[in-house]
């Protein structure tokens, strides 16, 4: 399995959260992740690590067993050139950009495991001289040959053209929500008795952590294309399109047009690929006009696309009652809040030690809101 280190200075909490996104995407594409914000949380139970972070920055740049991706930002580049002298969080980044050099350095510049990603197009003179001459991603709109790179694998996304004939052992961190998993593990087989699974509830139900588990077993299913659009993100639309389609095996619609346009196009794609194909979409209930376009043109398809899958979550989604595609759809599933035995139950991995009286008083005083309950009974975060 291959393994890439991700090299990065922590400069804002939205460049860390990116930087974490790859490294959750490139997981769940196979691939061994080692990252500062993961080892804190998985190896050192938030305590960092014995030797200290420089020296595990060191360790990790110098590993011949890693690949190298440097994320692209001014502030590693200047500490790269040593134009600026770090401070307390930029030590890490600091020692790592150090042996970096070196390493290229010692070998001419040939560097065979070695690249760039940027999360924004790179005026190519804010690069340092000698890093210009090497390859850079664009993410997430080149996921997929980032993917190829690390691995040495083309995208298998066009490999799947049936759904299998069992579903595969579903991951489900959650208290109660049974059902959703269960109605997911039958739509994604090839006999599902129904192609589309509407999910309806309230705010602060666990909705959003819902979708993701679902996309990320969906993911873990090789080579199936999947993608989940979440309409809370449609501020920044060109970004959430490229994060949909790029394990969907289709371009992103062209930038012109409405958004019910953009998604006529995208369907149209998806149809002339004709594969399996799984879409979930979140927050559904902001979707504006494309809640007509799902209703009258997207749940219209799977009449006539066997290998489309589509799940549909929000406080307000299309539920069957005199539509031509009633036949392809389960009925709606209405999401409850647990009760404190379902939290009782979720926390018994993670905290042996609960009991229910305890989770009854904690689940009092959130006034039951299952994203703090998560945070208190679920694993570390």
């Amino acid at each position: 399995m291959p393994s890439v280190f991700l090299s990065y200075r922590r400069i804002s909490d939205e460049h860390n959260k990116s930087v974490r996104d790859l490294g959750d995407r490139l997981e769940a594409a196979g691939i061994t992740v080692v990252l500062d914000q993961f080892a804190q949380e998985r190896e050192f139970h938030g305590g960092g690590p014995d030797e200290g972070w420089p020296r595990w920055c060191v360790a990790q740049a110098k590993d011949p067993n890693h690949k190298i991706l440097i994320m692209a930002s001014a502030s590693w580049f200047k500490i790269y050139e040593g134009t600026e002298t770090p401070a307390k969080e930029g030590l890490g980044a600091a020692a790592e950009a150090g042996v970096i050099q070196q390493l290229l350095y010692n070998r001419a510049g040939i560097a065979k495991a070695i690249r760039i990603v940027t999360f924004a197009e790179l005026d190519h003179s804010t690069v340092p001289l000698d890093l210009q001459r090497y390859h850079r991603f664009l993410d997430p709109r080149d996921f997929a040959a980032l993917q190829h790179w690390l691995t040495g694998v083309a995208s298998g996304v066009q490999a799947v053209g049936d759904w299998p004939g069992t579903a595969p052992p579903i991951t489900w961190v959650m208290a109660d929500h049974d059902k959703v998993r269960e109605a997911f593990a039958q739509l994604i087989t090839a006999d599902a008795p129904f192609r589309y699974l509407p999910v309806q509830g309230g705010s602060e139900l666990g909705k959003s952590d819902m979708t993701k588990q679902l996309l990320g077993n969906a993911l873990r299913c090789r080579g199936l294309a999947c993608g989940r659009f979440d309409f809370k993100g449609t501020i920044d639309v060109e970004s959430e399109f490229q994060r949909f389609v790029q394990n969907l095996g289709v371009p992103p619609p062209p930038a012109a047009g409405t958004l019910t346009q953009r998604f006529s196009a995208f369907l149209g794609s998806l149809v002339n690929r004709g594969r399996a194909a799984l879409l979930i979409f979140d927050t559904f209930e902001a979707a504006g006009d494309i809640f007509r376009w799902a209703d009258e043109h997207l749940l219209v398809t799977l009449i006539r696309a066997p290998w489309l899958r589509v799940v549909i979550v929000g406080q307000k989604v299309p539920g069957k009652g005199g539509k031509s595609w009633d036949a392809e759809a389960s009925p709606t599933l209405v999401l409850r809040a647990p009760t404190p035995e379902q939290w009782l139950v979720f926390s018994k991995p993670f905290k042996p030690g609960v009991d229910l009286e305890f989770v009854k008083k904690v689940y009092e005083v959130v006034d039951g809101k299952p994203a703090v309950l998560a945070q208190v009974l679920g694993p570390p975060p």
